[in-house]
C-alpha cells in the first residue's frame, strides 16, 4: 500500500531514489551516499518548482549545517519508517543501495527534474553537492543561525523562486546558476500557480 502523509508519498520516493541511483555516474562512488541521495532530490525538487509550480516530492524541507534536506525523504534513508525498510540495503552508516522498484509511478515532469538535476550535479561528490546548496538564498538566509545556535530551521518554498549569484558557481566550473531562469514573467507564473496550489489546499 503507498503511505502518504501530508501528500508525501513513500512509493514514488522510493522510485525516485532508484532512479537516481540508476542514472547517476556509475564512475561517481558518493552515489549511493545520503547525503548525495539528498542534495539530488533537493536540486530536483527546486527545478520542480520553479518549472511547475510544485516540489515534486511533497517533502518538507529544513536548513541543516550541510545544506536542505527533505524531512521525510531524511527518515526514510536513514531507516526511520520500519514499513518501508525492506526497500533500502544498508551498505554501511552513510551509504544505502535501494532495490529495485516493481513499479514506475514517477511522472514525467518528475523524472525531467532528476534529469536535470543529474545533468548539472551528479558528477559532484557529496561536499561539493553540499557546498552547492549553500549558494542558494533559501539556505543562505538561515546561515548565521545555523552556525551559532541552531541545528535545523525550516525553509520557506517560496525562497526557492529566488536567484543566487553567479559568481558563487565559478568555483565548481561553471559560468552561472544552473537554474537561472532569464524569462522573468516565466517564473512570475510558477510564483502565481504556487500560491493558487496552496491557497486550494
Amino acid at each position: 500500500m503507498n503511505t502518504v502523509i501530508n501528500g508525501f508519498s513513500f512509493t514514488r520516493i522510493l522510485q525516485a531514489l532508484y532512479y537516481i541511483q540508476s542514472k547517476a555516474p556509475s564512475s561517481n562512488p558518493d552515489r549511493f551516499d545520503i547525503l548525495y541521495l539528498l542534495k539530488m532530490i533537493f536540486f530536483s525538487d527546486r527545478y520542480h518548482l520553479r518549472n511547475y509550480g510544485i516540489t515534486a516530492t511533497g517533502d518538507n524541507y529544513y536548513a541543516m549545517k550541510r545544506g536542505p534536506v527533505a524531512s521525510a525523504t531524511f527518515d526514510l534513508l536513514k531507516g526511520r519508517y520500519e514499513k518501508h525498510s525492506s526497500a533500502i540495503q544498508g551498505i554501511d552508516e552513510y551509504n544505502v543501495r535501494i532495490k529495485p522498484q516493481e513499479k514506475d509511478e514517477l511522472s514525467k515532469s518528475f523524472k525531467e527534474a532528476i534529469d536535470f538535476a543529474l545533468k548539472e550535479f551528479g558528477d559532484f561528490d557529496k561536499e561539493k553537492l553540499s557546498n552547492i546548496s549553500h549558494c542558494y538564498p533559501e539556505w543562505k538566509k538561515h546561515e548565521k543561525k545555523l552556525l551559532r545556535i541552531a541545528k535545523s530551521v525550516q525553509m520557506n518554498e517560496m525562497d526557492f523562486f529566488e536567484n543566487p549569484n553567479d559568481s558563487y558557481f565559478k568555483e565548481f566550473g561553471k559560468k552561472c546558476d544552473p537554474f537561472k531562469e532569464e524569462d522573468e514573467e516565466f517564473l512570475a507564473l510558477r510564483k502565481e500557480h504556487y500560491h493558487a496550489y496552496h491557497a486550494s489546499r
